[in-house]
Protein backbone atom coordinates (compact mmCIF):
# COMPACT_ATOMS: atom_id res chain seq x y z
CA UNK A 1 0.00 0.00 0.00
CA UNK A 2 1.09 3.33 -0.82
CA UNK A 3 0.23 6.89 0.79
CA UNK A 4 1.04 10.13 -1.22
CA UNK A 5 -0.28 13.83 0.06
CA UNK A 6 -1.21 17.06 -1.84
CA UNK A 7 -2.09 20.00 -0.12
CA UNK A 8 -4.78 21.93 -1.63
CA UNK A 9 -5.09 25.29 -0.06
CA UNK A 10 -5.57 24.00 3.49
CA UNK A 11 -6.95 20.39 2.93
CA UNK A 12 -4.56 17.56 3.04
CA UNK A 13 -5.33 15.37 0.19
CA UNK A 14 -4.29 11.79 1.09
CA UNK A 15 -3.76 9.25 -2.11
CA UNK A 16 -3.68 6.10 -0.88
CA UNK A 17 -3.05 2.81 -3.42
CA UNK A 18 -2.74 -1.02 -2.80
CA UNK A 19 -4.89 -3.34 -0.30
CA UNK A 20 -5.95 -1.39 3.13
CA UNK A 21 -5.09 -4.78 5.03
CA UNK A 22 -3.83 -3.56 8.26
CA UNK A 23 0.48 -4.14 9.64
CA UNK A 24 2.88 -1.97 8.73
CA UNK A 25 1.28 -0.68 5.39
CA UNK A 26 -1.41 1.03 7.31
CA UNK A 27 0.60 2.12 9.71
CA UNK A 28 2.09 4.16 6.52
CA UNK A 29 -1.14 6.04 6.85
CA UNK A 30 -1.78 6.34 10.70
CA UNK A 31 1.74 8.11 10.83
CA UNK A 32 1.21 10.30 8.00
CA UNK A 33 -2.54 11.71 9.28
CA UNK A 34 -0.37 12.04 12.55
CA UNK A 35 2.52 14.00 11.27
CA UNK A 36 0.00 16.42 9.35
CA UNK A 37 -2.07 16.60 12.19
CA UNK A 38 1.29 17.59 14.54
CA UNK A 39 2.08 20.54 11.83
CA UNK A 40 -1.20 21.78 12.21
CA UNK A 41 -3.87 20.06 9.07
CA UNK A 42 -7.38 20.14 10.52
CA UNK A 43 -8.91 18.78 7.27
CA UNK A 44 -8.18 15.98 5.39
CA UNK A 45 -9.73 14.24 2.31
CA UNK A 46 -8.96 10.45 2.22
CA UNK A 47 -9.09 9.33 -1.76
CA UNK A 48 -9.29 5.75 -2.05
CA UNK A 49 -9.44 5.42 -5.80
CA UNK A 50 -6.31 3.13 -5.83
CA UNK A 51 -7.88 0.59 -3.17
CA UNK A 52 -9.44 -2.66 -4.81
CA UNK A 53 -9.79 -3.83 -1.04
CA UNK A 54 -9.93 -3.42 2.96
CA UNK A 55 -10.14 -6.23 5.82
CA UNK A 56 -11.09 -5.63 8.91
CA UNK A 57 -7.80 -4.56 10.05
CA UNK A 58 -8.13 -1.87 7.34
CA UNK A 59 -10.79 -0.35 8.65
CA UNK A 60 -9.76 -0.71 12.05
CA UNK A 61 -6.69 1.58 10.37
CA UNK A 62 -9.25 4.23 9.14
CA UNK A 63 -11.36 4.35 12.49
CA UNK A 64 -8.12 5.00 14.06
CA UNK A 65 -7.22 7.96 11.83
CA UNK A 66 -10.57 9.35 11.97
CA UNK A 67 -10.67 8.97 16.02
CA UNK A 68 -7.27 11.11 15.82
CA UNK A 69 -8.16 13.59 13.08
CA UNK A 70 -11.57 13.84 15.52
CA UNK A 71 -9.28 14.41 18.84
CA UNK A 72 -7.31 17.03 17.17
CA UNK A 73 -10.74 19.13 16.39
CA UNK A 74 -10.74 18.19 12.46
CA UNK A 75 -12.57 17.13 9.96
CA UNK A 76 -11.66 13.73 7.76
CA UNK A 77 -13.95 13.32 4.03
CA UNK A 78 -13.59 10.32 2.01
CA UNK A 79 -13.73 9.91 -1.52
CA UNK A 80 -13.76 7.90 -4.52
CA UNK A 81 -15.02 4.86 -2.56
CA UNK A 82 -15.73 1.72 -4.31
CA UNK A 83 -19.10 -0.20 -4.95
CA UNK A 84 -17.61 -2.97 -3.10
CA UNK A 85 -16.24 -0.91 -0.14
CA UNK A 86 -18.89 0.88 0.37
CA UNK A 87 -21.41 -2.19 0.47
CA UNK A 88 -18.77 -3.16 3.25
CA UNK A 89 -19.06 0.12 5.12
CA UNK A 90 -22.97 0.09 4.85
CA UNK A 91 -22.54 -3.92 6.32
CA UNK A 92 -20.68 -2.22 8.88
CA UNK A 93 -22.42 0.81 9.80
CA UNK A 94 -19.34 3.07 9.51
CA UNK A 95 -21.36 4.61 6.47
CA UNK A 96 -22.96 7.16 9.06
CA UNK A 97 -20.00 7.47 10.78
CA UNK A 98 -17.52 8.04 7.46
CA UNK A 99 -18.38 11.51 5.30
CA UNK A 100 -18.07 10.19 1.93
CA UNK A 101 -18.24 11.90 -1.70
CA UNK A 102 -17.48 10.40 -5.41
CA UNK A 103 -15.10 12.68 -6.67
CA UNK A 104 -11.97 14.20 -4.74
CA UNK A 105 -13.39 17.33 -6.21
CA UNK A 106 -16.38 17.05 -4.09
CA UNK A 107 -14.55 16.01 -1.04
CA UNK A 108 -12.43 19.25 -1.22
CA UNK A 109 -14.98 21.61 -2.13
CA UNK A 110 -17.15 20.30 0.80
CA UNK A 111 -15.05 22.09 3.29
CA UNK A 112 -15.63 25.59 1.61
Amino acid sequence: MKVKTEMQDDVAVVHVSGKLMGGPESENLRNEIKGLIEQGTKRFVINLHGVPWINSTGLGALMSVYTSVQRSEGSLKLCNVSDRIQSLFMITKLLTIFDTYPTEKEAVEAFK
